[in-house]
């Protein structure tokens, strides 16, 4: 989980040694924004955007506390939590 539109290297590069030590499949959560260039960088990765990074900066930075900050996260989590069933490994990358 991670990227950012100036930041794809980690997500891709974590997704990748997972291809390279033996995984048949690697998906990728990470930012809207990231998603495409991830896309780009190699067809053997399932790419799922799981959030703005743009908005949920925004939103903690401006109150961290605030339920719209508490939904944007919840969102998020159910997003990468919803596919668990699907992964054997899960790689938590830099």
């Amino acid at each position: 989980l991670g990227g950012s539109a100036r930041y794809t290297g980690a997500p891709y590069y974590a997704a990748m040694a997972s291809l390279q030590v033996g995984a048949d499949l690697a998906y990728v959560f990470c930012a809207q924004e990231a998603a495409m260039a991830i896309k780009c960088y190699s067809p053997e990765l399932m790419v799922a955007p799981v959030y703005n990074a743009a908005e949920f900066d925004e939103q903690v930075a401006s109150n961290p506390d605030s339920k719209e900050a508490e939904q944007l996260v919840d969102e998020m989590v159910e997003a990468v939590t919803s596919s668990m069933a699907n992964l054997h490994v899960l790689v938590v990358g830099p």
